[in-house]
């Protein structure tokens, strides 16, 4: 893996404390603090409250606990670890310079991002590699990899063959199974095969507008997680959906334009919809519904102006990102109003739903998709925590969708328990109260004002990100990422 030149790695202390922390557990919780974390081993050993009615209890009064390494986070909020339950990495990606990679594991670190459910790509021996580097080096840069290996499209199998097929992914190291648009007859082998091969992350599905597979059939054949917003409403239609004469699938500007209207005809049938997610919560069917990969196309200008891109995508990924024929999800060639409107009323009606699967005991998680459609790597993650919450879910609740809950949906029990005592040192420290204002986690940062509402002052940001209780710079890394960009750029 090429990593960029002068890059910032981790630090690993024999016993970290991090000082006056605000503790969000990850687990829905309220907020609490002061405490003082204590990390040995990479584990959490100790969390000891420091408010002063605690401190006077405490044998020995005010003494606080020390190390030989140490963070002040005054001021700060301390959650769990950010876990992208739909990244794709870029590890051969000439759009994003030879260092694609490393490039993008800093962006993820740099907001807060320890864990990365990658969702195939073609590059699953590399992540593996990847992976077994960091084991042997754990203050690399990088996050910790759950891997998803991707199943091979437009090809058929015995149910033997399948079964054969994802035992052998288990065997180079697949945690689990990623389908895409596939045909019915695919998943109950391949959920069966990933059960059997005790593949703990089980199999993610991307339901598609030409899938003859929708999210009742994914569910009820074992699916452990739905991606994106596709599946759910085309199995609440009674018929197939409203298709123009001049569709053609293979059009990508048609295919997404079309998109914006299959929640709008579900919509029409609320008892139907009622069904399928009833379903798919007693099947214990987890939603990833990638909420910020397509909101550019509910807002094209703001997604084309967004200052954190402007900042950290190298030249070569703004070029993706612009209409070209070939480069799929470069589609913006005509983009109207009408669509935009078309995918303003679909996010409305598509985040209620949303909001009542989880409010029904519905499982959700969070990820990005990032790389395309104007979302970046990292950038984007905290963008879904902005979308969750417009969906209505309290700021705890989404804190808990993307941490604790998606450890738990993709078998990674031991980082289930969030911020708390003897469980992994996985963590984010950031300067200022994501619960009051999510925008204090883009590494791009807030603005305060004074007192009097004349000076501005640069805040927020994630400051430290801690990965397995190596320490990360947050904001080092993102200067290695702006150092490289402008490299590119000259």
């Amino acid at each position: 893996m090429q990593t960029i030149a002068g890059g910032h790695t981790g630090r690993q202390y024999e016993r970290l404390v991090i000082h006056n922390a605000m503790v969000v557990s990850g687990r829905g919780t309220p907020a609490m603090g002061p405490v003082d974390l204590v990390i040995v081993g990479g584990y959490i050993t100790d969390i000891v409250k420091a408010d002063p009615v605690s401190l006077a209890r405490q044998p020995g009064g005010s003494e606080r606990p020390t190390g030989d390494g140490a963070i002040d986070a005054t001021g700060m909020y301390v959650l769990p670890g950010l876990i992208d339950m739909h990244a794709h990495v870029p590890t051969a990606a000439p759009h994003c310079g030879p260092c694609s990679a490393d490039y993008a594991y800093r962006l993820w670190l740099g907001h807060g991002v320890t864990t990365l459910r990658t969702c195939g790509f073609g590059n699953e021996a590399t992540l593996y590699e990847h992976r077994r580097l960091l084991s042997q080096d754990t203050t690399m840069p990088v996050p910790r990899l759950t891997i998803l290996h991707g199943w091979p499209r437009d090809e058929r199998f015995t149910d033997d063959d399948v079964m054969r097929r994802v035992a052998d992914y288990g065997e180079l190291g697949a945690d689990g199974i990623k389908l895409i648009g596939c045909e019915p007859e695919v998943l109950g082998p391949v959920c069966e095969g990933a059960e059997e091969a005790d593949l703990p992350a089980g199999v993610a599905v991307h339901l598609s507008l030409h899938s003859e597979a929708d999210a009742v059939m994914a569910s009820e054949a074992g699916v452990r997680t739905i991606e994106h917003t596709y599946g759910i409403p085309e199995a609440v239609l009674p018929r197939v959906q409203s298709f123009p004469p001049h569709y053609n699938e293979m059009d990508e500007l048609e295919r997404f334009r079309q998109s914006g209207f299959p929640w709008l005809e579900a919509d029409n049938y609320p008892e139907r919809v009622d069904a399928v997610l009833d379903l798919l919560i007693a099947n214990e069917t987890a939603w990833n519904p990638t909420l910020a990969v397509y909101e550019a196309n509910r807002d094209l200008m703001r997604a084309q102006t967004a200052v954190y891109n402007q900042r950290y995508a190298t030249p070569g990924i703004l070029k993706l990102w612009t209409p070209t024929p070939g480069v799929h999800a470069s589609f913006h060639f005509d983009w109207k109003t009408s669509d935009e409107v078309a995918w303003k009323l679909k996010y409305q009606i598509w985040l209620r739903y949303l909001r009542q699967f989880f409010e029904r005991g519905g499982v959700v998680t969070a990820g990005s998709d990032a790389g395309y459609l104007y979302t970046l790597y990292g950038c984007a993650m905290i963008r879904e925590l902005e979308l969750l919450q417009e969906a209505g879910l309290h700021p705890l609740d989404v804190i808990k969708v993307a941490t604790t809950n998606a450890a738990a949906t993709m078998g990674r029990f031991d980082l289930a328990g969030g911020v708390r005592k003897g469980y992994p040192a996985d963590l984010a420290i950031v300067d200022g109260n994501p619960l009051d204002n999510f925008k204090v986690m883009y590494g791009t940062g807030v603005e305060k004002y004074t007192a009097d509402r004349e000076t501005r002052v640069p805040a927020g940001g994630v400051r430290w990100t801690v990965r397995d209780g190596v320490v990360f710079d947050a904001r080092a890394l993102l200067q290695d990422v702006e150092r490289y960009v402008a490299g590119l750029r000259q």
